[in-house]
């Protein structure tokens, strides 16, 4: 502890932990680590061989991933071109919206595995042990007992979301996973603080908030709400200037790690957030108009069903019961700190994303580290202190609960991805990939332009560049005429923007879109037709996820045989 921190007041956790902890538990101490690290070996090794590749044969699903993988690559093919230090400096400075450090921490796992989504999702991985290895170090600090700090980082495990096959998942790479892993480091080393007693604990905070305010922008505004809520916490005991001051030292260390890195994107921060989110075209289109009811059972149902889950609750029960049968009835350790920074972890983004007038449930997993630490404190308050030892059913009960955590966790990296006639349908899109890629090279195109009449996650042009990168290894140049957003686009534009394309997908027969911008180019769509069967070359025809499709090409492409 810093030499001028505050006194520990007769209750402080810190100093009632260090005065009840005999030193022969000690060792035990180290064999529980030794034993999590070898959970997280395992855990690495069945998300990246198996969870990871139930993903990576196939196009990067939903989207956004899209671009932060293209991020990715275009700074591996920069440090091919101009070395990995250029490379790595352009990663920071670049301007970004959303964050700046995706591009980082991809450069440097394509430095050591290769340039591939695989790479790319082992950051998901490695993120979420971070998390689970700062839980642990947090709750065997505060409460002394290896055991449960076991348990504790074994709890987000648990959660249903990292492991499903949606947006945002850590089969997604995306900024949501990686931002929820770095909401729980911050609040696990929130923990490490003393109450905000130690200075070099207050500016390990510091740090790890500046590393998620760099991650993902969007918790700037989290942030805010938390130092207000731990400031107000501080306030109200009687050392509330030392502990003040080092809260003041947190915020400082955040500032001054992140506030370059805001300035350098500050324009397009602004652009993305306050004009696109709320002034621009496309916000009202996405704006759901909830009311502040409706949005609170929006955000509730979509915590519970879609991020944390049912046997994350059964598990965060059963755990407590177990820690109930050998508690000594002494004080808690730590609980109630444990409390408070999972309820500003909760509060903070939940009160954030009510007032925000677009929903979306990919985002409500930056609420899961607050009930993380909910759950923590939970356990905490019914083990009591640490005692000489615990009832046979006490230790039992504890083992089910870990062992049920990692039956879960291998069981959903090892289930399939999708149905068989999914799958299917998405691997196609790999096939016709391949087609456009070796026309693309036919035809020596520099700068191929792409149009699709409806907004897709698999045919886009980005995409498609994408993938004939993970396949082919050659980071193509190609520009997407269509479509132009989600919004309606003018008529007049769509005829220019398609004449000028070389390739055109052009749904033949589909259900109706859900953006105005399909609405729109459904009913254009006789006419798009009669100008591509007269203008263009039919080359393929073909199904994909309850579409029927037709692929265009510019005659003087070379007509190669369909593959």
């Amino acid at each position: 502890m810093n030499p001028r921190a505050a006194p520990a007041s007769p209750g402080h956790v810190g100093a009632t932990a260090r005065t009840s902890t005999p030193v022969h538990r000690r060792p035990a101490g180290g064999l529980w680590l030794l034993g999590l690290l070898g959970v997280f070996a395992l855990e690495f090794f069945l998300f990246d061989q198996f969870g990871a590749r139930r993903h990576t044969g196939v196009y990067p699903k939903w989207n956004d991933q899209v671009q932060y993988l293209s991020d990715g690559y275009t700074a591996w093919e920069h440090a091919r071109t101009s070395g990995f230090v250029s490379a790595l400096g352009e990663t920071l400075t670049n301007p970004s919206a959303q964050g700046t450090l995706h591009d980082t921490a991809a450069l440097l796992a394509f430095q050591l595995a290769g340039p591939s989504r695989s790479a790319a999702l082992a950051l998901n991985g490695l993120a979420l042990i971070a998390w689970q290895f700062a839980l642990f170090i947090a709750v065997v600090r505060i409460s002394r007992r290896p055991s449960l700090a076991f348990a504790a980082a074994l709890l987000p495990l648990a959660l249903a979301g990292p492991w499903e096959n949606i947006p945002g998942s850590a089969y997604d790479f995306r900024l949501d996973h990686l931002a929820m892993c770095a909401l729980g480091v911050a609040s696990a080393t929130a923990l490490l603080t003393d109450g905000f007693r130690s200075r070099g604990g207050a500016v390990l905070f510091g740090a790890a908030v500046a590393l998620t305010l760099l991650l993902r922008f969007l918790t700037g505004t989290y942030f805010i709400l938390i130092f207000a809520g731990l400031l107000a916490w501080i306030v109200s005991t009687a050392d509330r200037r030392a502990r003040g001051a080092n809260l003041a030292w947190a915020a400082l260390v955040a500032f001054v790690l992140a506030a370059p890195f805001f300035w350098i994107n500050r324009a397009h921060i602004y652009e993305y957030y306050w004009i696109g989110h709320y002034l621009g075209p496309e916000s009202a289109i996405r704006n759901q108009n909830f009311g502040v009811g409706r949005s609170f059972v929006f955000i509730i149902q979509a915590l519970a069903e879609r991020h944390l889950g049912g046997f994350f609750g059964i598990m965060a029960l059963l755990g407590a019961i177990g820690l109930a049968l050998g508690r000594d009835r002494r004080e808690a350790l730590g609980a109630r700190a444990t409390g408070v920074v999972g309820l500003l972890w909760l509060f903070a983004p939940a009160t954030v994303l009510l007032l925000h007038q677009q929903k979306s449930d990919v985002v409500v997993s930056a609420l899961a580290p607050g009930v993380v630490l909910l759950v923590i404190a939970f356990w905490l308050r019914v083990a009591g202190a640490p005692g000489e030892g615990h009832p046979v059913a006490a230790v039992a009960i504890n083992g089910v609960v870990c062992s049920l955590i990692l039956a879960f966790f291998a069981q959903r990296q090892l289930r399939p991805a999708d149905a068989a006639a999914t799958f299917a349908h998405i691997r196609q899109v790999n096939t016709i990939a391949d087609t456009l890629f070796a026309r693309i090279q036919a035809a020596g195109l520099e700068r191929p332009a792409i149009g699709v009449d409806y907004i897709t996650d698999c045919l886009d042009a980005q995409v498609l560049r994408v993938i004939c990168y993970e396949r082919k290894g050659v980071w193509l140049t190609l520009d997407r005429t269509l479509p132009l957003g989600i919004a309606e686009p003018d008529s007049k534009e769509v005829r220019a923007r398609l004449e000028r394309s070389h390739f055109v997908f052009l749904t033949e027969e589909a259900p109706e879109g859900i953006y105005p911008y399909d609405r729109k180019l459904a009913a254009m769509r006789p006419e798009l037709r009669a100008w591509c069967e007269t203008n263009l070359v039919l080359i393929q025809r073909f199904d994909l996820l309850d579409r029927r499709m037709a692929l265009y090409q510019r005659p003087e492409i070379a007509l190669l045989p369909n593959r």
